[in-house]
């Protein structure tokens, strides 16, 4: 299953979400991606990976240090 990764550059998180229509932040980022990326507010995006254990082991190597790992309560 593909995973979504919220970073957020001003609260300094790295949150994983699951791509499924159960959890409602990654169904309002398919909404606002579909308005165009210009359209969203805030700092940081989203990306998408081709699993849950890809999107950890990015963290692991890049992001261990900077942001702090969060994973999505709703796609538990």
């Amino acid at each position: 299953m593909n995973a979504w990764v919220n970073f957020d550059t001003p609260l300094k998180t790295y949150t994983v979400h699951l791509d499924h229509d159960a959890c409602p932040y990654v169904a309002d980022m398919k909404q606002k991606s579909n308005q165009g990326w210009k359209k969203q507010q805030g700092t940081g995006g989203w990306k998408l990976f081709r699993s849950k254990e890809e999107a950890l082991d990015i963290y692991q190597i890049s992001h261990k240090d900077k942001l702090v790992l969060i994973e999505c309560s709703h796609c538990r």
